[in-house]
């Protein structure tokens, strides 16, 4: 429960527009708001009760964030090709966050579990070096990660250009940026079910005796990062049915260039842009992920 002024800036802060009567009132029926108010205390244990009050106010509007959250994705995940007008930046943005980070995790753990197999089986032998070794693994997962996270952000946004310059004539950038970012909604659901999958995949036990067996070393490690390629492929099929949505909504009816060649060319745009990605960001990246893990 919170004031009326808490209540108004959290609703301006997620429709972008200030409440009208109607829903100030619902919002008071409903007990959203507060009616109440407590006078000031002037005893001893005033500072007390009030950072006591303040405890409990920051928490109660947490819980009341986190489940306006989940009732305002709830519906965009079960039907985002129907949510037409999805507003509120800060919930798009948190939700393209939580695809980023959970798409980045599933990587980067397949890859940390794998180089802990390799430690513990380097250590058996290795003994004297062991510390220093895990040291510098553990670095370079953190590196990886922070890596993988940059790295999935920009190719997830490689699409903005193509869907600015192809829908220019009916969509702003802000339009372009809701109607997009909507469609992080189910993708973030198929990432963090790969990341808990990253958990859960085979990861190839290595020892001096297995060796040998490079056949079935391989076999587990393409059958690990094959789970996590398909996750990965789900994502990328999820956000380009979401350009193909937004195109055919901003170029319905007769055109003169027709929708299948619009799409066509938001592809190429975005194809483009993800070279530049690559030559210019991605590489550099593994680039120096390289050299850290020519260091260990």
């Amino acid at each position: 429960m919170a004031t009326k002024k808490e209540w108004t800036e959290y609703f301006e802060l997620i429709n972008d527009r200030q409440p009208n009567a109607e829903e100030v009132l619902a919002a008071v029926e409903s007990g959203e708001i507060s009616v109440h108010t407590n006078d000031t205390q002037t005893n001893s244990t005033a500072p007390k009760a009030e950072l006591s009050e303040d405890a409990n106010r920051v928490y109660t509007n947490a819980k009341q964030h986190a489940g306006n959250y989940w009732t305002w994705i709830k519906p965009i995940v079960a039907h985002p090709s129907e949510q037409v007008n999805v507003t509120s930046n800060i919930f798009l943005w948190l939700t393209f966050a939580i695809a980023t980070i959970t798409g980045a995790f599933s990587v980067s753990n397949v890859v940390r579990r794998g180089l802990n197999v390799a430690f513990q089986s380097y250590s058996s032998f290795s003994g004297s070096e062991a510390a220093t070794v895990h040291q510098q693994l553990s670095s370079f997962n953190i590196q990886l990660f922070f890596y993988m996270v940059v790295g999935f952000a920009v190719m997830y946004l490689a699409a903005v250009p193509g869907l600015l310059l192809i829908n220019r004539n009916v969509f702003n950038l802000k339009s372009i940026l809701e109607k997009y970012l909507k469609w992080f909604a189910p993708l973030a659901l198929v990432n963090i079910i790969g990341a808990i999958l990253s958990f859960l995949v085979p990861i190839p036990s290595i020892s001096i005796s297995s060796l040998d067996d490079v056949s079935s070393i391989m076999q587990t490690i393409f059958s690990s990062f094959g789970i996590i390629a398909v996750i990965i492929i789900i994502g990328i099929a999820i956000l380009t049915s979401g350009q193909q949505f937004m195109v055919a909504e901003a170029h319905q009816g007769k055109q003169k260039i027709d929708a299948l060649w619009l799409v066509l060319g938001q592809w190429i745009i975005t194809i483009i842009v993800i070279g530049i990605e690559l030559k210019y960001i991605v590489g550099p990246l593994l680039e120096t992920l390289s050299k850290s893990i020519g260091n260990v």
